[in-house]
């Protein structure tokens, strides 16, 4: 089978500088500059693409954390501007649905708002920007880049939904005879085909100390890999969640994606083969070297690694709940009305969200995804924010029907 450009352009890395950890296999399949996955004109999330996201399927859950959004600045009083931050914005799904809800609710947030959307893909970008420019004058945001040079106090709302289970991450594999009971699972080249293969080396001295450290943290919380037991570490999420306070001094940060507890995600009982896949037109393959670029990458988050940097960050912890305890706790009743029978009901949008609450609220899929909501400020911020006698929308309530 004949070569693609950027699995052509890895195979070059690999012949020059030896065998390379999957974290950078992943760098450059979902990256590389104009055809890695992320980075390429191909539009990859939707029906018609790879997979489907909750923005995608529908605008309730930008209606519920545009609640959560409204309530963050009033409670820590009203600061003008109050910044959206969205990484992995991608062309605005989630965000233009949390807009189109704050300006239905006449909320004042709008006129403080500005949105500061990270995203790779140049496409997406120029998409996210030309709706949002669109939009009319009263309910259209002004969107911002991050200024390092001028930075003054940034009050916001940090939004990541799923994207840190798409950030690169390590294989390692439990081996009892190494030194330190485990070694990588690395990309090189099989000697008589030349084709991209599986070889497993000790880590490399540049990230060295800190893979051996989250792999030690892991075994000194729940068991040791098991002899040929595959697990997936991100150093990339760690340092991700200690960038969190150059980006926001006051408000709160919201990670929502598949994830499970280190303990969890690691027993060899059940996940002897580790998270890791690749999905292409919503079907999941264990294959992950093949078609570099054509395919998405991905692997659960550890909620337990999350905790503890965030922590290490100096962020405070507010709750840990669900998609589905997200949605039912948020206060979108007035929402799910409009939709079901107010004046610009159909019997087609009251299909589509019967279906679609169908799925957002499967424990066993999207129901079931993580949220973990953090926070940043002073003393008193974190305790406007975080007081369990009066909780922000979304972070603590029973589930309860919404279909």
């Amino acid at each position: 089978m004949e070569r693609g450009p950027l699995e052509t352009l890895i195979a070059e890395e690999i012949r020059a500088h030896g065998p390379i950890s999957f974290a950078r296999f992943m760098e450059r399949a979902l990256l590389e500059p104009a055809i890695g996955y992320y980075a390429s004109q191909q539009v990859r999330a939707g029906r018609s693409g790879d997979f489907m996201t909750a923005p995608e399927l529908h605008p309730l859950l930008g209606a519920a954390i545009a609640r959560l959004a409204e309530e963050t600045w009033r409670r820590i009083g009203c600061p003008q501007p109050f910044r959206w931050i969205e990484f992995g914005a991608g062309s605005g799904a989630l965000l233009l649905a949390a807009l189109a809800h704050l300006e239905r609710e006449d909320s004042p947030l709008l006129a403080a708002l500005e949105i500061e959307a990270i995203e790779a893909n140049p496409f997406r970008r120029a998409e996210l920007e030309a709706s949002v420019a669109a939009l009319p004058q009263h309910a259209r945001p002004r969107l911002v880049q991050r200024d390092t040079t001028a930075r003054g106090e940034i009050a916001g709302i940090v939004v990541a939904n799923e994207f840190l289970d798409a950030l690169p991450f390590h294989i390692v594999v439990g081996r009892t005879a190494a030194p330190r009971g485990f070694l990588e699972r690395c990309v090189g080249l099989d000697a008589s085909s030349g084709e991209l293969t599986w070889v497993e080396a000790e880590p490399d001295a540049a990230y060295e100390h800190s893979l051996t450290a989250r792999v030690q943290a892991h075994t000194a919380a729940a068991a040791t890999l098991a002899e040929g037991q595959l697990a997936e570490f991100s150093l990339a999420a760690d340092a991700w969640v200690a960038t969190l306070p150059s980006y926001l001094d006051r408000g709160v940060a919201l990670v929502i994606d598949y994830g499970r507890e280190s303990g969890a995600l690691r027993d060899a009982a059940t996940r002897m083969a580790g998270t890791a896949l690749a999905y292409s037109e919503h079907r999941a393959t264990s294959d992950l070297l093949s078609d570099p670029g054509g395919r998405d990458l991905t692997a659960h988050v550890d909620l337990t690694a999350l905790r503890v940097a965030a922590t290490a960050a100096g962020l405070g912890h507010i709750a840990s709940t669900t998609q589905a305890g997200l949605l039912a706790a948020a206060g979108i009743d007035g929402e799910l009305q409009r939709l079901r029978s107010g004046p610009d009901a159909t019997l087609e949008g009251a299909l589509a969200l019967r279906t679609a609450l169908a799925s957002l609220m499967d424990p066993r899929g999207m129901g079931g995804f993580a949220v973990e909501l953090f926070t940043a400020g002073s003393p008193s911020d974190r305790m406007a924010l975080s007081n369990p006698a009066d909780p922000l929308p979304g972070t603590a309530a029973p589930i309860r029907r919404l279909v």
